[in-house]
């Protein structure tokens, strides 16, 4: 019978269908960053042999019974892993919560139906992968098929492990793929929780595998020379790294979703009170670390005294919201970790020498990863709260007198993830939005992502798309058969 386990129990692997010990040895030790407590330290890490066995597992279970799954049973198999998580999913996501500082506040409506519904929307694809068929015109006739690519592997970041794992492994899975699950250093026990839930849901064993562990984990799957695609969730830094390893192993396919600096450009005709939960939300949720973050908000003149007025309110309000993760009334959580938090801290220090600090700025309580959310106006033109992502409750407004400047302003990134534009009058919302350099843009809306839609970044922010109908085509590559009608 499945139970979820307190957080020291998750000590080994999950490989071929068991929780197996690391060939390695060695151990990751994480802490609760509300208070810096040893939340456990015996998370195993993956080494050589690990990786190794779980990819040789992964191949036996694509060339074994799950090659045969019709694209029904496969949608049978999603459908009851979606009930089953019914039952599971909030003390799963708690498990993280100890780690990420998440609030569990979030995990009964927008964690649990987030995943949910990811499931639910993939199982629907499962037999809709429709080919192509070319006449005879010359001679042959032309078909061409979407098959899998095989051994797949997810490397996700800390701040959404979970709803991570389901964005790629429902449409992994929904394709015929299997998947080995690299789960953040910072936030593995959820991973490491919810994966003897996939065989209890009618999926083969070795079709879904959760090794943890840290960066040299992820290289030794990402220079494999059997996996046949990475996609990762992260840092610029970190993608650049996994795309060169991809490439000097077996050219992998792979897809990035990296970081982002999102703008929202806000008109003076705008419904200033739907600007202002946008941008504050936007910047807010999870504590600012989302890759959709609004950190870049541009106030059109006329209107900036009073938006920036309510916007610098809201977020000092925002402040009293900062608590316990673990207790259910808390919407504001900490940073992840140590690491993190003085990362912020030093960004907002220097911030303070590069722009004026119109908000926040500070640590809250003595102990702890708690950072006030944090707004900066008139940022010099090269302050590194405005060129670089921040990953933390921090924003810098800005004003704009024209169009044209402000796009001038919010495409000069390399950034290009998400954008918003905030206006009454379509004509200029399409106009702008076709301007914004991002992958995704909003009109009256930010840091919002849909499932039916594809989802990724231009530029430094990515390579590929998840979500949608795209994300399949990620999952497969295209087989042409020539059929010489003449022979």
């Amino acid at each position: 019978m499945y139970t979820v386990q307190s957080a020291t129990e998750y000590t080994k692997l999950f490989i071929d269908g068991e929780y197996v010990e690391s060939r390695s040895g060695e151990k990751l030790e994480l802490r609760n960053p509300k208070d810096d407590t040893i939340v456990t330290s015996h998370v195993p890490i993956a080494g050589e042999e690990d990786v190794d066995k779980a990819v040789t597992a992964a191949e036996a279970a694509f060339n074994g019974p799950w090659g045969g799954f019709s694209g029904a049973k496969r949608a049978e198999c999603l459908v009851k892993l979606a009930s089953l998580l019914e039952d599971y999913l909030e003390p799963i996501l708690t498990l993280d919560s100890l780690t990420t500082g998440n609030p569990i506040s979030i995990i009964p409506t927008r964690e649990k139906n987030y995943i949910k519904n990811c499931l639910l929307y993939y199982a629907g694809w499962t037999d809709k992968q429709r080919g192509d068929y070319f006449p005879a015109d010359d001679g042959f006739v032309k078909l061409v098929r979407h098959e899998p690519l095989g051994v797949c592997v997810a490397i996700n970041p800390y701040n959404s492990p979970v709803a991570s794992l389901f964005v790629k492994a429902a449409p992994c899975l929904a394709t015929g793929n299997v998947l080995i699950v690299k789960p953040s250093e910072k936030s593995p026990l959820g991973s490491l929780a919810i994966a003897p839930l996939f065989e209890q849901a009618g999926f083969p064993k070795g079709v879904v595998q959760v090794l943890s562990g840290g960066g040299t984990t992820g290289a030794l799957l990402s220079k494999h020379m059997r996996v046949r695609k990475i996609s990762f969730t992260g840092s610029v830094a970190t993608g650049k790294k996994i795309q060169i390893m991809a490439a000097q192993s077996n050219l992998k396919r792979v897809t990035l979703e990296l970081g982002g600096k999102s703008p929202a450009i806000i008109f003076e005709d705008a419904n200033i009170e739907n600007a202002l939960t946008w941008t504050i939300n936007g910047i807010l949720a999870r504590s600012g670390q989302v890759c959709v973050a609004a950190s870049r908000v541009y106030v059109q003149e006329s209107i900036a005294s009073e938006f920036i007025q309510a916007y610098k309110e809201r977020m000092q309000a925002a402040a009293k919201q900062l608590g316990n993760p673990q207790d259910p009334q808390t919407t504001l959580g900490p940073l992840a970790d140590a690491a993190s938090f003085e990362r912020v801290k030093a960004m907002v220090e220097r911030g303070k020498t590069e722009a004026e600090l119109l908000a926040g700025g500070n640590q809250q309580g003595d102990s702890g990863c708690f950072m006030e959310p944090t707004v900066f106006v008139n940022p010099k033109p090269d302050a590194q709260i405005l060129l670089e992502e921040v990953f933390g409750p921090v924003s810098v407004v800005m004003t704009f007198r024209t169009e044209e400047e402000v796009l001038a302003l919010a495409n000069d990134t390399e950034f290009g993830l998400m954008g918003g534009v905030f206006t009454r009058d379509i004509t200029r919302a399409l106009r702008v939005s076709a301007k914004v350099e991002s992958g995704v843009v909003g009109i009256n809306c930010i840091s919002v992502m849909n499932l039916q839609v594809p989802f990724g970044g231009k530029k430094s922010s990515g390579i590929g798309r998840e979500f949608g109908e795209y994300a399949l085509r990620a999952f497969t590559e295209p087989k042409t058969v020539l059929i010489n009608m003449n022979a």
